[in-house]
């Protein structure tokens, strides 16, 4: 079974190097598509492709900007044959084991249509970003948006669906491309399951150093996600959200930037009331 690595790019080349690396002994069953959204010479396309000898690479320079925009044209370049789509970031790597778990997976339970991993460190034997759950799940509208990080999303093909332009890192609104796309999956029918056996690497976040900007756009994403089709399923995970921030900053703000609930709110309503900057 092919495996499709989707992979826009900005701003990094060692970091992808290291990525194609980590494919390992899979690389004659994989397919690496690139969007490089970088000024033309910032990366060396001959030193790409000599590092990608195993793999089935494709380069494609894009002109236009934006993390869901560029993995929607390289999901425009896919044919329809069967295969693996993955959507892995310019900096994470994937462990040894993880493609072939992966592909035993979708050979194991035909009736699933997408896969999702969670980022871990092996290191430190430590799961990184969020909690993530210690069993496999069905995954459904209550606990979507808490196992959903595009770098962990294996998805079936021929299914091509794509992510909403308008959310992601370099677009008007900062974050939650991810639970979108996979919300948008399950509203299709698709069925989607979450194991933990799955693991990919990404380095840990300093949520301590992310700036005001970040802590803004990120939030103006994830109201623009709730206010998008909202149901009682979004109204829900609003509520838990704004409790949470609440509680952070009443019991808690010492540990948070000078300013960081202020934006974080003002983000938040922003992109509910889909308010440009």
């Amino acid at each position: 079974m092919k495996m499709y690595l989707l992979m826009p790019t900005i701003g990094r080349t060692v970091e992808i190097e290291n990525f194609i690396l980590s494919v390992g002994k899979r690389a004659s069953s994989v397919q690496l598509l690139i969007a490089d959204q970088n000024a033309p010479g910032f990366i060396e396309t001959q030193k790409l492709y000599e590092c990608s000898e195993n793999i089935d690479l494709h380069y494609f320079h894009s002109e236009q900007k934006g993390l869901s925009s560029n993995r929607n044209l390289l999901l425009s370049k896919l044919d329809s044959q069967e295969g693996i789509i993955a959507f892995p970031d310019d900096d994470c790597l994937y462990y040894e084991d993880t493609l072939d778990l992966v592909i035993s997976f979708f050979e194991d339970n035909p009736d699933v249509d997408v896969l999702l991993g969670c980022i871990y460190d092996r290191s430190c034997d430590k799961y990184l970003f969020k909690k993530w759950p210690r069993k496999r799940l069905i995954v459904n509208y209550l606990n979507v948006y808490f196992m959903s990080s595009s770098i962990t999303i294996f998805v079936r093909k021929p299914n091509l669906h794509k992510f909403d332009p308008v959310l992601g890192a370099g677009a008007e609104y900062g974050a939650c491309e991810d639970p979108d796309y996979l919300y948008g999956l399950l509203k299709k029918g698709y069925k989607i399951v979450y194991d933990p056996s799955i693991q990919v690497w990404h380095p840990a976040p300093d949520y301590h150093k992310i700036s005001l900007d970040k802590v803004y756009s990120y939030a103006k994403g994830f109201g623009y996600f709730v206010r998008k089709d909202i149901d009682a399923f979004k109204i829900l995970l609003l509520v838990l959200l704004i409790s949470k921030k609440l509680f952070q900053l009443v019991f808690k703000s010492k540990n948070f930037p000078v300013k960081y609930f202020k934006m974080y709110f003002s983000g938040l309503i922003h992109g509910f009331l889909r308010k440009h900057s």
